[in-house]
């Protein structure tokens, strides 16, 4: 018999004990900022930027036509005679935007909120537009697929008898689905040996 074979021991040394690193927790400043107030104005107060009717100048004035300086002073006549435009004389409440002639505000039921949305006719109009794409599109998509089941084998027909006509083997539905088949059978039979 022979006598087993003896491994030698080594004494493994102890880990040294080092102390736990000390991480300081990450500290950030938070984001501040100064709110910008800005005073309501009332009826009685001048406009931020005042409109200047016309000025007597000793330079020239510029190649302007004198019809579009009228066109100017007409609309800023009207901008600010405009019956949407509506000023509110308590200080604690915002000034409502006017809204666009395309958009009615509706009142949150059981809140004051106010949510502004498009008009009866432009909703109508995106919602029967979208149903009308969306229908066209799923028509299409079954006519097409029918059009191919029909279609397909008159094209293999046409296509087998331009193949006869050039005199090149034209190989049968039959024949085909059995050399497949005999394929199928041949690929099974060489994954049952590897496996």
């Amino acid at each position: 018999m022979i006598e087993p074979l003896i491994i030698p021991s080594f004494s493994v040394p102890r880990t040294p004990l080092l102390p736990a690193p000390v991480l300081e927790l990450p500290k950030a400043e938070l984001p501040s900022y100064v709110p910008m107030v800005i005073p309501q104005q009332k009826e009685t107060d001048k406009p931020p930027v005042p409109i200047v009717e016309s000025e007597e100048r000793d330079e020239p004035e510029p190649a302007t036509p004198p019809d579009l300086r009228q066109l100017v002073r007409e609309a800023l006549r009207q901008a600010t005679a405009a019956p949407s435009v509506q000023r509110v004389e308590a200080s604690n409440q915002a000034v409502p935007e006017p809204l666009a002639a395309e958009v009615t505000e509706i009142v949150v039921p059981g809140t004051s909120i106010a949510v502004p949305v498009p008009k009866a006719e432009i909703l109508s109009a995106a919602a029967t537009t979208s149903v009308i794409s969306v229908g066209a599109t799923l028509a299409a998509t079954s006519m097409f697929k029918r059009l191919v089941q029909v279609m397909k084998p008159v094209f293999k027909a046409v296509a087998g008898k331009v193949q006869k006509l050039r005199g090149k083997k034209v190989e049968t539905w039959a024949r085909r689905r059995l050399s497949e088949r005999h394929q199928r059978r041949a690929a099974q039979k060489v994954n049952r040996r590897g496996s």
